[in-house]
């Protein structure tokens, strides 16, 4: 077993055993930190007194990230550390921001928004791709492939052609031969599985790209408003551009509850269904094969701060001894616009049960608390 590098590792005789323990990895001499090389251009402009502009561009570059690749299993290890890839980072970043006072009226809002993409620029020689054995998903092992000049970790899987609605369509899916059936098996209300080989079988060599878990846009808007002794603030953020891997069932165990959403799956009395029929075992791999079907738009934006404050008046606080006296009541994570079903989009980078991380993998988290507060601001 592996334990951080290291192995257990019995040996002697069937007389005297000795428990011990043996390198996880070959030692590797040409490792190296990894490198990182900036680029970033930028400016700050105030316009009008009133409106204030920041934008920066920029590149970033990192040299020889560390990666584990799969080794031949005869050399008595899976895999071993070393400085695999290069990985380009670009973007955009526009902050807006606007103050005005008209009378006993004040006004402010401030915007940003920051566009991104990255892809891996440089792989080991004869290398096109690469899969990180340890960020795998339950039973379907690996659902996200690096391509060379591609985004890092896009989701890998079938590409699904809709459902079959009868024998018929069954029957009449065929290979490039024009005579065999590449899903034989199949029944109708299974997932019709593309041929992207144009071949004579379906299998994991028709897996292709199927979406991006980055985000290409993120953004953010707070609002400010006061009036007399009143003042108001909003705040919500967001991103969008990327797509959320849906992992809320456990597949490796049969009788794992299901979603209320697969109380619509496929049925001869529901064929206009977009799910796949649900039948013990899944012969036909509708659910334990990785479709787009487990994906969805990662868009959001969520009203994280809202707050609505009262000063009372200086010589009122002065004649108790205060200086400042604030009355305020405050709501956090107040509403989510998105069309993903499941808890929450703001997903980030989780960890997976073989010790990897991968991006945009929703395994079920809780959602932050959504809270209301009543508070005093005191100051002397």
């Amino acid at each position: 077993m592996d334990a951080g590098g290291q192995r257990n590792y019995t040996f002697g005789t069937t007389d005297k055993v000795y428990v011990g323990y043996s390198p996880g990895a070959p030692a590797n001499p040409d490792l190296k930190w990894e490198e990182t090389r900036t680029t970033d251009i930028g400016v700050d402009a105030i316009l009008l007194n009133s409106l204030t502009l920041t934008v920066d561009v920029y590149k970033k570059k990192t040299v020889g990230i560390l990666q584990n690749p799969t080794i031949p299993s005869y050399a008595g290890y899976g895999s071993f550390a070393q400085n695999f890839d290069d990985i380009e980072n670009t973007g955009l970043e526009i902050e807006l921001g606007y103050k005005k006072k008209i009378g006993l009226f004040s006004f402010g809002v401030n915007g940003n928004i920051s566009f991104y993409k990255n892809k891996v620029t440089k792989m080991l020689p004869g290398q096109a791709f690469f899969e990180d054995n340890s960020a795998t998903f339950q039973t379907m092992g690996n659902i996200t492939r690096t391509g060379l000049n591609s985004p890092y970790q896009r989701y890998f899987g079938y590409q699904s052609l809709g459902i079959f609605q009868s024998q018929a369509e069954i029957d009449s899916y065929v290979g490039a031969d024009k005579v065999t059936k590449l899903q034989p098996n199949a029944k109708p209300g299974d997932t019709k599985f593309a041929n992207l080989k144009n071949d004579n079988i379906i299998n994991p060599d028709d897996r292709t790209y199927l979406g991006n878990p980055n985000p290409t846009v993120s953004y953010g808007l707070t609002i400010n408003l006061g009036y007399k002794n009143v003042d108001f603030i909003i705040f919500g953020s967001g991103s969008g551009g990327n797509q959320i891997f849906q992992g809320l069932r456990r597949l490796d165990i049969a009788a794992a509850n299901y979603q209320t959403k697969y109380l619509n799956a496929w049925t001869t009395s529901n064929t206009g269904s977009s799910l796949p029929r649900i039948v013990n075992g899944d012969p036909n791999g509708n659910y334990s094969k990785f479709t787009s079907l487990y994906l969805q738009s990662g868009n959001y934006f969520k009203l994280r701060t809202m707050q609505l404050g009262y000063s009372l008046p200086q010589g009122l606080v002065s004649k108790w001894g205060m200086q400042r006296l604030r009355v305020y009541v405050l709501s956090e994570n107040l509403f989510t616009i998105t069309k993903y079903d499941g808890f929450d989009p703001e997903i980030g980078v989780s960890p997976d049960s073989g010790g990897g991380a991968q991006f945009g993998v929703d395994r079920g988290y809780y959602v932050p608390a959504r809270s209301f507060l009543v508070g005093l601001s005191i100051g002397f």
